[in-house]
């Protein structure tokens, strides 16, 4: 397999480095990575901005720089032509902004930007027409919210990797044709925009890549080169006419039954496994009561242990340290309390006592209130010291408060899951006065 990379700083077996206008012919290789950004540094020092906004460069005082751009260019994109419709290469495009461009005076003007190397093919589907390169825009817009198609593409392990570093481009038709009707979309944004995309062009292929601002240029080699040659052995689809499905074989209707039967068995894993995962989602949670990510994630462990003890909670205000426990039994204004490297102390007690006037003034007279109280949650639970200072115990027995730890709360929820009555739970936690523990 022979590779050449213009503007890719990338190395292996076989690969020739280069620069767009001294390589030689593209056509001569099995794949072209092509990153476009140094293109335009070819007429930036030349071009005049001129009143309009407008980068010019004028044939006649430019010595003979627009000519050679047009020989250059011209030139180039014969080759990737060649390569693609007749050689069944491989064209790699490291998707960037369009950036400025510059128009070439004249009658009529001809203008060039970073993208001028694409081929001049125009394809059709159905109803919708694609014109390179002037049919495809690349606007600008920054993210790291990468999603890949669910359809396989030996593209998904590269942009599953290197996904989080994120994309500086996307891609539009600018006639509004779905670019879906053309070629595969491997990957979108969470708003639907295309930033990976595989485009078949005759017996070869254009392969639209994000940018990955920030990946290493050893570790894109090494996981670009196997997904150019894995593409380079893949055939293309072959396009077959509408009418052709009148023609069946025998058998083939059989084939098609056990095609559906697969379909019909491969949706039903698809949903047992979001159903698993959902399953997992709620463990994995009740689980944060010993160890959560911060104040936001204790707050949400403690109310899915409520609401496994038969509580329905709510959030109180937009407060995450806050929320509202409802039963039969009674109701509780819960507080949760992190404390990274000590007791929890009395700062929190105080600011329930200040809540729970709050929420009493509103109607709840009998509403009573509950901290929830973890402290050094880098340990193993049994290996914790206290969870509360003393002033805290004292302030919650005097003032009528339900006082427990995060680990007490999840020992409760263990019971309850392994057969336990939650309501007997439920109803032993509301009778507490002051500190709770779990004694089974």
């Amino acid at each position: 397999m022979r590779v050449l990379a213009l503007g890719w700083e990338i190395d292996g077996p076989g690969v020739t480095q280069a620069e767009f206008a001294s390589a030689d012919s593209l056509a001569s290789y099995d794949a072209v990575l092509v990153d476009p950004e140094p293109l335009p540094s070819l007429w930036e020092s030349h071009a005049t901005l001129e009143p309009d906004g407008v980068w010019r460069l004028h044939p006649g005082r430019d010595l003979g720089l627009a000519r050679a751009l047009d020989h250059l260019l011209s030139a180039r994109r014969a080759e990737v032509e060649d390569l693609l419709l007749r050689g069944g290469g491989v064209v790699v495009v490291r998707v960037r902004p369009p950036g400025e461009g510059v128009e070439i005076a004249g009658s009529p003007p001809r203008r060039l930007d970073r993208y001028a190397f694409l081929p001049r093919t125009s394809l059709v589907s159905g109803p919708h027409h694609l014109g390179l390169p002037h049919g495809l825009r690349f606007i600008p817009r920054r993210g790291r919210d990468l999603a890949l198609a669910d359809e396989p593409h030996p593209a998904a392990p590269y942009l599953r990797a290197l996904g989080p570093l994120g994309y500086e481009a996307v891609l539009v038709a600018t006639l509004g044709a779905p670019l879906a009707a053309f070629g595969r979309v491997l990957a979108t944004n969470r708003v639907g925009d295309v930033v990976a995309w595989d485009l078949a062009v005759g017996t070869g292929r254009i392969l639209f890549l994000p940018s990955f601002p920030g990946a290493s240029p050893a570790e894109m080699g090494d996981r670009l080169l196997p997904l150019v040659g894995a593409l380079l052995r893949e055939p293309l689809p072959v396009e077959l006419p509408d009418w052709i499905s009148g023609y069946s074989l025998p058998g083939e209707e059989d084939l098609r039954r056990d095609e559906e039967a697969l379909a019909r068995e491969r949706e039903g894993l698809r949903r047992r496994e979001e159903e698993l995962g959902e399953r997992r989602l709620g463990y994995d949670l009740l689980r944060a009561l010993l160890a959560p990510r911060g104040s936001q994630g204790l707050a949400q462990a403690v109310q899915a242990a409520l609401d496994r003890l038969g509580f329905t909670t709510s959030p109180r205000g937009a407060a995450p340290a806050t929320a509202l426990a409802s039963s039969p039994d009674g109701d509780l204004l819960v507080r949760v309390a992190l404390s990274l490297f000590g007791p929890v102390g009395p700062e929190e007690h105080r600011a329930l006592l200040l809540d729970l006037d709050r929420w009493r003034s509103e109607g709840n007279g009998d509403g009573r209130g509950m901290l929830v109280c973890l402290a050094e949650p880098r340990l193993d639970p049994r290996r914790r010291g206290p969870q509360w200072a003393e002033a805290v115990g004292r302030g919650c027995r005097d003032h009528g408060l339900i006082l427990t730890s995060a680990y007490d709360l999840f020992r409760a929820v263990r019971h309850v899951l392994a057969g336990g009555d939650p309501d007997e739970v439920r109803r032993g936690l509301l009778a507490a006065e002051g500190e709770w523990r779990w004694k089974t």
